[in-house]
């Protein structure tokens, strides 16, 4: 199974088999077809999950999550991500599910089944199925049409199921109307911001900080650290190892079509007049007769790079206002709009956008098209190359894990791979004293390791690992003069932020017993602050993402405008009070409601089928081997 998985994972056709037909794989799994009562991780009453059923469906998984994460997915992921565990759940609740398509008589039509297969683009050729492709990719994947046709009844039962225990399932224009209310009301506040930082004139005695280095010991001492040897495989190892066939190359072509469509583009100067910030219409207008001047010298025939360098005040006014060549979604609107309206050679009136004011020279364009296979042809081989180098390193590393299984020692194992073994320096969790570009990951696997165990196959960037920790360092006891200044710092955080916040309800208080918190503000000639509107989800500029801030600030009305206790953010602490409450206009609710519908029924859909999955397993005897999953 360990060659199998390593001789196909990465294979780009498999890729896209999996990505299409996944509630085939990942709820079914391919090893289903041949379950037998032995070597079971789990059972569902009575009906065992297979060990091989188990193997397909994690391997699925963590193929969907290399076509998502790619370089980035590394071992530490996955099991942050738990994907053993979700396996394991898709396996379940597939066995759970074809139980009640059978209690119900649920059935497939041979039509239906005919349908659902000539439907998937996997088993396309110019847009048409094609019975060739069809086998080819079932054959890659040790499936015949009989054990595949199958596995996709199955899954068409799954979602008859599905479809029956969703029926019922709807929105009504109230629920929508709430949604949308609730979740694009914006709310704007005044508030007086205690900055801890402005509490400058404290600092920790000596006596405190002795007390706290006594108290707290633990927290001062040296990095555990380790020394490793290791072996590397790498994609660069197998460069000119690999050949692409032009039958590759047409496949993923075919494949990949809306890969190699160009879009329209434009190749364009700008001159910007900036209109900084929310600006008065005074500023504004002044802006667009600048701009205009600018225009109407353009328009005049002097050189409009020239013109660019002297008076735009963007960021590419020294190139000439050049812009380059960019396709209509790469641009802010208006400004793309124009710039796609408009002729080579033509210059546009000032156009208005967030930035300012921006007159337009469009150099040239270029009409959208789709790349030949012939022009895309150096791209592909490129990319089907990475592919197989990435394979192929992954497969030489599972060889050399193998002769671990059976007892070698790295340095055996690398005469057999003909590797140098590597050795570190003493480094940290952190991968402080590696000479890796992904040292903090190495680090993480290596710490994770027995002193003088071998890692498996840890899958660092794009490279392969196997490691083995052949020295530890445990952590010392740090003396009081190494980490003093460390102490220092941290207490003049707290002391400060304990004083800020003294003085923030100290401040509540005052603010209590006035009128609202801007006569309170000028009364003790506070410097009070306002935000702009925001909804429940936002960043707010200088206060942060702060669940509780944003809380508060909705409970606030006109009755009740005062907050009545001190929020606390990662920026300070704040006392806010109501300012202003916009509630999206009629109009505009109706115009996205059919959008917020679809939107709310497919969370509901989702909720209510799970809340069915789990009503099954609370009724159902579920065992698992608590030794196979760990």
């Amino acid at each position: 199974m360990l060659r199998y998985l390593r001789e196909n994972t990465g294979n780009w056709i498999i890729k896209i088999f999996l990505g299409i037909i996944v509630v085939v794989f990942v709820f079914l799994g391919v090893g289903s077809m041949n379950s037998g009562r032995n070597n079971s991780v789990a059972s569902v009453n009575d009906e065992p999950i297979t060990v091989t059923e188990f193997q397909d469906a994690y391997r699925n998984l963590v193929e969907q999550m290399r076509e998502r994460f790619q370089d980035n997915l590394t071992d530490d992921l996955l099991k942050a991500l738990n994907v053993k565990q979700q396996a394991l759940n898709s396996l379940i609740e597939q066995k759970l599910v074809a139980a009640q398509a059978e209690k119900l008589n649920i059935t497939v039509s041979n039509q239906e089944l005919e349908n659902s297969i000539l439907a998937i683009e996997a088993f396309h050729k110019n847009k048409v199925f094609d019975m060739d492709q069809y086998k080819r990719i079932l054959g890659l994947n040790s499936l015949s049409p009989e054990m595949f046709e199958q596995l996709q009844r199955n899954a068409l039962k799954q979602q008859k199921i599905r479809d029956m225990v969703l029926g019922s399932v709807f929105v009504s224009d109230l629920e929508a109307e709430s949604f949308y209310l609730h979740h694009n009301t914006r709310m704007a506040v005044n508030y007086l911001k205690i900055d801890p930082a402005e509490f400058t004139d404290i600092a920790p005695t000596e006596e405190q900080i002795q007390d706290h280095y006594q108290e707290n010991m633990d927290q001062y001492q040296s990095e555990p650290k380790r020394k490793a040897m290791y072996l590397q495989f790498s994609p660069r190892d197998y460069r000119g190892q690999v050949t692409i066939t032009q039958a590759q190359v047409q496949d993923y072509y075919e494949q990949h079509t809306d890969a190699f469509k160009i879009p329209e583009k434009v190749e364009a100067r700008h001159i910007l007049i900036k209109v900084d910030g929310p600006a008065d219409e005074q500023a504004v207008e002044e802006g667009r007769k600048k701009a205009r001047a600018v225009y109407q010298r353009a328009v005049s025939g002097e050189d409009f790079a020239e013109l660019a360098k002297e008076t735009s005040q963007g960021p590419s006014k020294e190139d000439g206002g050049y812009l380059g060549t960019f396709e209509k979604k790469s641009m802010i609107q208006p400004f793309a709009e124009q710039a796609f309206s408009m002729k080579p050679g033509d210059i546009s009136e000032p156009v208005k956008t967030q930035f300012g004011w921006h007159v337009i020279k469009v150099l040239n364009r270029f009409d959208a098209h789709v790349q030949s296979v012939e022009e895309a042809a150096e791209q592909i081989e490129t990319l089907l190359a990475e592919q197989e180098m990435q394979n192929m390193s992954y497969y030489k590393a599972g060889e050399a894990f193998d002769a671990v299984i059976d007892g070698d020692s790295l340095e055996q194992i690398a005469l057999l791979t003909q590797k140098k073994v590597m050795n570190t320096d003493f480094f940290d969790q952190n991968g402080s004293g590696l000479d890796l570009e992904q040292a903090a990951d190495f680090a993480n696997a290596a710490f994770a390791l027995e002193k003088q165990q071998i890692s498996d196959v840890k899958q660092i960037g794009n490279a392969y690992f196997l490691i083995k920790v052949v020295e530890t360092l445990d952590p010392e006891q740090l003396p009081l003069d190494a980490v003093q200044e460390r102490i220092r710092e941290t207490l003049e955080k707290q002391l400060r932020m304990a004083a800020a916040e003294t003085k923030a309800q100290e401040l509540l208080a005052g603010a209590q017993s006035a009128e609202n918190l801007t006569a309170f503000a000028q009364e003790k000639n506070l410097t009070m602050s306002s935000t702009e509107g925001f909804t429940r989800n936002d960043f707010i500029p200088k206060v942060g993402k702060s669940a509780d801030f944003t809380s508060a600030a909705f409970d606030l009305t006109t009755a009740q405008p005062l907050c009545p206790r001190v929020l606390k953010t990662d920026q300070g602490f704040y006392i806010i009070g109501f300012k202003e409450k916009q509630v999206p206009e009629p109009e505009e609710i109706q115009k996205n409601l059919a959008d917020v519908k679809e939107q709310l029924l497919q969370a509901k859909q989702g909720q209510s089928y799970q809340a069915w999955i789990n009503e099954l397993k609370e009724n159902s005897e579920i065992e698992i081997d608590p030794q196979f999953m760990n």
